[in-house]
């Protein structure tokens, strides 16, 4: 009978060993996990931080790196030959006014199209002798142009009130004339005969929109405040800059530029705020993978 009782002993053994394995491996499981979720945790803390990081070096390198670009783009302006005509007169077909190539070797090509062909939306800073002419030109922009991005295209927050009438399109042309000239008499004409030189595309001069009053016999306050919502010498440029990487890697584009430029002696409306200093209006920078639009 004494034999027996080991035998009891190692069997209760057993057992109470097998009911703490099966406490213990829960714990551990859990402690596993916990370690792994702590892990990864940290993880994504320290790579938010980088990232935090990277994005505030590369908005310091941005900063910088546009305002060298704009030294280069100001100190090219005051350049003798940097006057509104002769800037019309030398710049390539594709717009091209200049190219600089720095010690490192990237090439910056700095391209200008007329910028003055579209209408201003913000007409906050606009004279009160004109400011109810201008809100009413915006509003029929509107109700012609129905399109958001459409509208975008033809207005500009920013710049001189005039509008060129040699690079406007026949909805801004018509919008301006209608919210300037309302319905006084020799208006359609005025507008019938303004519309159809640009459609046939003849230059307007102000010898042209002289004509065009005289014939639609358009008093001359209206003449007059006419004249002060058309330029026929625009100093506004929409400006686009490229940034290329050295020849030895295959001149990769770096970065791209665009904006409004303001050239010439006119004042720019009071209302308008800039966060960039004269003569840029606004500046941004472009993502690279945007398809190149076509000025």
């Amino acid at each position: 009978m004494m034999l027996l009782r080991p035998n009891r002993i190692t069997l209760n053994m057993t057992c109470g060993g097998a009911r703490e394995l099966g406490f213990v491996l829960p714990v551990v499981i859990l402690l596993i996990v916990l370690v792994g979720v702590s892990s990864t945790i940290m993880l994504q803390r320290h790579t938010a931080r980088a990232k935090t990081v990277e994005r505030q070096l590369r908005a310091y390198q941005e900063h910088h790196g546009s305002r060298s670009i704009q030294a280069v783009v100001e100190a090219w302006l005051k350049t003798p030959s940097a006057g509104t005509r002769e800037i019309a007169e030398m710049l390539e077909p594709d717009g091209l006014a200049f190219s600089v190539e720095t010690g490192d070797g990237t090439t910056i090509n700095v391209h200008l199209f007329p910028g003055q062909g579209t209408m201003l939306s913000r007409t906050t800073g606009v004279a009160e002798q004109d400011r109810e002419q201008a809100i009413l030109a915006v509003q029929i922009l509107q109700s012609i142009v129905r399109d958001p991005e459409e509208y975008r295209r033809r207005t500009r927050p920013v710049g001189p009130m005039g509008v060129d009438p040699n690079t406007a399109s026949l909805e801004v042309i018509i919008a301006l004339v209608r919210g300037v000239l309302g319905d006084t008499p020799g208006a359609s004409q005025y507008e019938s005969l303004l519309t159809d030189a640009v459609q046939n595309g003849d230059p307007v001069s102000l010898q042209s929109l002289a004509n065009f009053a005289t014939e639609a016999s358009i008093e001359a306050e209206k003449r007059t405040q006419m004249s002060r919502f058309l330029t026929i010498t625009p100093d506004l440029w929409e400006f686009r800059i490229d940034q290329f990487g050295s020849p030895v890697v295959g001149r990769p584009l770096l970065a791209r530029y665009r904006g409004l430029l303001l050239l010439g002696g006119n004042s720019v409306t009071a209302g308008n705020t800039f966060e960039q200093p004269p003569p840029f209006l606004s500046w941004e920078s472009v993502n690279l993978d945007d398809p190149l639009a076509v000025e």
